[in-house]
């Protein structure tokens, strides 16, 4: 007598259904979005974007910087909370259609420019302006816990897109001085 083995072939619904328990569980967690002037907690680091500011081009020594697109300038304070200091990572916006747009690192023209390297002594504060060249409109900035990627934390922050009139002072988060 022969026995023959055939291997059977899983069912549509039963990929479905690992596909659907993956999805749900396998995946990272989605970050939570949290308005702008909040402080938002990732990790040891807290994040508060105090202002944005949209500009047509740069002053710098060599004569005015152009964008390819628009100048957006973010004001934030980033904390750190954490018992010894701290790297802050470059950030990254993320637009209406899941664009990302990562943070430029020459700041030229820029005043209070945060910079490249961002060591946050532990229970101190960083004020300063990011550099982002984007297309106008609304974006969400994903802020980061920094260090292994296994164990990053990150949240978003509205950035909604505001024109403001030429000369106008960006809006600044009331107790918070404003940006010279």
């Amino acid at each position: 007598m022969v026995i023959a083995f055939r291997p059977r072939l899983p069912s549509a619904a039963g990929l479905a259904a690992v596909a659907l328990l993956l999805a749900c569980c396998g995946g990272k967690k989605q970050d939570v979005v949290h308005l702008m002037g909040t402080p938002v907690i990732v990790g040891n680091l807290s994040y508060t974007v105090i202002s944005t500011e949209w500009r047509d081009d740069l002053q710098t020594d060599m004569g005015p910087r152009k964008p390819q697109h628009r100048f957006l300038l973010v004001s934030i304070s980033v904390t750190n909370n954490g018992p010894e200091d701290h790297n802050a990572p470059l950030l990254t916006l993320i637009s209406k259609d899941g664009r990302q747009f990562m943070e430029l690192d020459k700041g030229d023209g820029v005043p209070q420019w945060l910079g490249l390297l961002r060591r946050v002594p532990s229970t101190r504060t960083e004020t300063g302006v990011l550099l982002f060249d984007v297309p106008p409109g609304d974006y969400r900035l994903r802020v980061s816990s920094g260090g292994d990627v296994d164990r990053e934390e990150t949240a978003l922050i509205d950035l909604p897109y505001r024109v403001e009139a030429p000369g106008a002072q960006p809006a600044v988060e009331p107790g918070l001085p404003p940006s010279q």
